[in-house]
């Protein structure tokens, strides 16, 4: 029978090669002579737990894997893999013959006990000119069950050896990030994305990194520890996140919240707001969190000094109860993203949603609002509905309201946007909701229909206008 797939030429095979994980690559070598030296010239390299198993079935098997005893989630027994793991992973690194790599990931949790090894590994990807590299050492989406121990220590000298500046993207977790002094930055001066998870920063990296990398875009700094309030200023800069991160003083932990940020192109910023000095005006999409603490008339007054604004994304303690004057309008805005953390305490002393009106009444482009209630619960002490004038909307096309049940605010807010918004083809009602960031739907049918019979059995027994533009899923 003719070998019609050894036929193709090596780049289409190096294509098709990319598509098999690392374990089915080496089998591969078991083909002809030809195939034997032809996995080498893979380019993009990847490395996970399923090095160990084809399958998570075969990881359970073998015990890779273990059943948590307290949740359905499964663990990694690090104590039983880690050693097989980076010993094949160095394995396939020594017998790499490949000159030349556009990307090394590696997706598994190490840690300081492995230092010396995956420092190899990083030269290993420096030597070959990579322009992505990935080092995800605390391997989700597999929990562990070990100590905790330091983190590996990512140390930049390890670029000095080349003068190569072909990285252009880099992600780290559960690292410490190691600035040394003198360092040229050199290797970085073409690195245009930067996401930092979990790590620990030394006192230098950030501003030294922004005043030496002109072409970083992308900065993502999530749940790090820094040794001082992070400053943003960067002209290159195009999106920014910045999320969970604490500032480390001695043994004290205090939110490190974002103290300024001065980026005349930045497109996107994703923070929580406490204190800050903001000046962005290219910003076209903002998720902010706002704690319990903070004044939402501010609030609202800062994203109205971004003048492009077209995406905003709050997640918000609903601390107003009637109106809020808006003095700017957000002019360029399409679409409104409310996360409300309620809480009986809130909704005792009288806040409703009353004030998204005003909100929809200055953005006259608004196309979609979503509102979404956290963990929603329905409040025995009902309060009376409230009829409020205000002006006309003529851009806003869908409304949703999720984590609904049945409470006066809902059935109050309903009612009064129905008669503002002229143009409004559907408002979703429903209960269901999301974790903050979730991917799954939280689930508890027999309690969800009754929060949605609730809500269909008040807003009948309500003169509302529109009523057929309800929508209950």
């Amino acid at each position: 029978m003719d070998d019609r797939i050894s036929e193709l030429s090596d780049d289409i095979l190096s294509y098709i090669l990319t598509v098999l994980s690392v374990k089915d690559l080496l089998k591969t070598s078991i083909l002809s002579r030809r195939w034997c030296k032809l996995w080498a010239v893979r380019r993009d390299l990847f490395f996970d737990i399923f090095m160990l198993g084809t399958t998570e079935h075969d990881l359970l098997q073998s015990g890779y894997l273990v059943n948590a005893s307290d949740t359905e989630d499964k663990q990694v027994n690090l104590d039983k893999c880690a050693g097989v793991f980076v010993e094949r992973v160095d394995q396939f690194i020594k017998n790499f013959q490949g000159t030349i790599i556009d990307s090394f990931l590696v997706n598994f949790y190490l840690d300081c006990e492995h230092s010396d090894i995956i420092d190899q590994w990083v030269s290993f990807a420096i030597e070959r000119g990579v322009g992505r590299m990935d080092l995800l050492f605390l391997g989700t989406p597999y929990k562990h069950c070990t100590t905790r121990r330091d983190p590996y220590k990512f140390d930049l000298a390890l670029f000095s050896k080349t003068n190569l500046s072909t990285l252009n993207h880099l992600s780290l977790e559960n690292c410490l990030v190691y600035n040394p002094i003198n360092f040229d930055f050199i290797p970085f001066k073409n690195l245009r994305s930067l996401s930092l998870v979990s790590a620990k920063l030394d006192e230098t990296f950030l501003e030294s990194l922004l005043s030496n990398c002109p072409r970083l875009q992308e900065l993502f700094l999530i749940c790090c520890e820094l040794k001082s309030l992070p400053v943003i200023v960067s002209s290159s800069l195009c999106h920014l996140k910045v999320l969970c991160c604490d500032l480390v003083f001695n043994d004290l932990k205090v939110d490190a919240n974002l103290f300024l940020v001065d980026c005349l192109r930045l497109a996107s910023l994703e923070c929580e707001l406490d204190t800050l000095s903001i000046k962005t005006p290219m910003l076209k999409s903002g998720k902010f969190s706002i704690s319990r603490k903070q004044d939402l008339k501010a609030f609202v007054a800062l994203c109205a000094t971004f003048p492009q604004l077209e995406i905003l994304h709050v997640e918000i303690f609903p601390m107003v109860k009637t109106s809020i004057q808006i003095t700017q309008p957000f002019k360029c805005l399409k679409q409104l993203n409310l996360v409300l953390f309620a809480d009986s305490f809130i909704y005792d002393m009288g806040y409703g949603l009353l004030w998204i009106l005003n909100m929809l009444q200055a953005s006259p482009l608004l196309q979609k609002l979503s509102i979404m209630f956290l963990a929603p619960e329905f409040f025995e002490n009902q309060k009376d509905i409230r009829d409020v004038e205000i002006l006309s909307h003529d851009d806003i096309r869908v409304i949703e309201l999720r984590g609904c049940v049945g409470n006066w605010y809902e059935i109050e807010f309903v009612k009064n946007v129905l008669k503002c918004a002229h143009k409004l083809e559907q408002i979703v009602l429903s209960p269901y909701w999301t974790e903050v960031d979730g991917f799954s739907w939280n689930s508890h049918p027999l309690w969800f229909k009754g929060g949605r019979e609730r809500m269909g059995e008040k807003l009948k027994d309500e003169v509302v206008v529109g009523r057929e533009k309800l929508v209950f899923i």
